[in-house]
């Protein structure tokens, strides 16, 4: 090994001996990773059938195991047994007998799935060409194998942190009770037919990951995550004690909905979360990775600080003066 680092060129030789050593270590990686990602499963599995008591998936327990390692069977059980603990693990639950294979899979995990796949191609070939002497093939496939199974790694990560996202909402929802109706409006009177402002949209490319954003990292209130017939959902949310105006969460289905996403008002500040404590709450949405754009300011109408939220969505986080509001 010591005459190996003492090599001055780039030899093919060279670059066998670091693929040896890669190969090693990398294979004790994959394993503990494939040892704490299984035992993650099955606790969030656990985990989403409290959520979604009722509800049953679509394979058995036991295929949590088997369907990595049936051929065939491994390139989409794995992601279907994912994509049913995430659709299980929103706040509030699924209603019993749902239908799994109705609600749409998620992108995320489409897209963890598919690198997944294209770094065990990679792999095949890699065993494939092992034997011949195709030395620039071999080390383009080594590159591929290292670069795909970083952006595995990544995203199965995001996968993970958004689930148990999720599942921490569920749990945190659970402890405080079911989320009260929103306010009943006032009586309307003669000259004042619309007393409130119910629901404001906000279009988001996915239902899940903008939960476990708006109610993991902002801490607002989960309202209603419902299942329609079309196959969308019905999900609001809205700061915690407020009564009135909640925020809908519209999945983005069209192209130009699509392009909306994170930019709905050109790029201004188009939403004011108000907070009685801008200390506390400043600080419990940095500490959760919330991006403020600037340190907190004082205006003649309170404290307030901008932030984005996971689109781009330019926010203002504000504590009012008692004697003046923004206009």
């Amino acid at each position: 090994m010591i005459d190996f680092l003492r090599e001055s060129d780039w030899s093919w030789q060279a670059v066998h001996r670091w693929s040896i050593l890669y190969t090693l270590l990398y294979s004790l990686v994959l394993f503990l990773a494939g040892v704490a990602f299984l035992c993650w499963l099955f606790r969030a599995r656990a985990n989403a059938y409290a959520i979604s008591p009722g509800v049953s998936h679509t394979y058995p327990a036991a295929f949590m195991v088997l369907g990595w390692s049936i051929p065939l069977v491994n390139l989409f059980v794995p992601k279907g047994i994912v994509d049913d603990i995430r659709a299980t693990s929103r706040p509030g639950g699924l209603p019993p007998g749902s239908d799994l294979l109705r609600i749409r899979p998620s992108g995320q995990v489409r897209a963890w799935w598919l690198t997944w796949l294209a770094w065990w191609g990679a792999e095949i070939t890699s065993t494939a060409v092992a034997d011949t002497d195709a030395k620039a093939l071999k080390t383009a496939l080594l590159v591929a194998d290292i670069v795909l199974a970083f952006a595995a790694a990544l995203l199965a990560a995001r996968v993970v942190m958004t689930i148990t996202g999720l599942q921490e909402a569920a749990r945190a929802r659970a402890r405080s009770g079911s989320a009260p109706p929103l306010g009943e409006p006032a009586p309307p009177g003669a000259d004042d037919p619309v007393s409130y402002l119910g629901l404001v949209s906000l279009v988001v490319r996915d239902y899940d990951e903008a939960i476990a954003f708006y109610v993991g990292s902002l801490g607002l209130e989960l309202l209603e995550d419902r299942l329609q017939d079309d196959g969308s959902r019905w999900v609001t949310v809205r700061p915690r004690g407020a009564r009135e105006t909640a925020v809908l969460l519209a999945r983005a289905v069209t192209p130009v909905q699509e392009a909306r996403v994170g930019d709905q008002v050109g790029g201004r500040v188009g939403l004011f979360l108000h907070t009685d404590d801008f200390v506390r709450d400043y600080g419990r949405m940095k500490a959760a990775g919330v991006a403020f754009e600037e340190l907190p300011r004082q205006e003649f109408y309170g404290t307030v600080a901008a932030f984005q939220d996971l689109y781009g969505n330019r926010w203002n986080l504000l504590q009012s003066n008692a004697s003046a509001v923004p206009g």
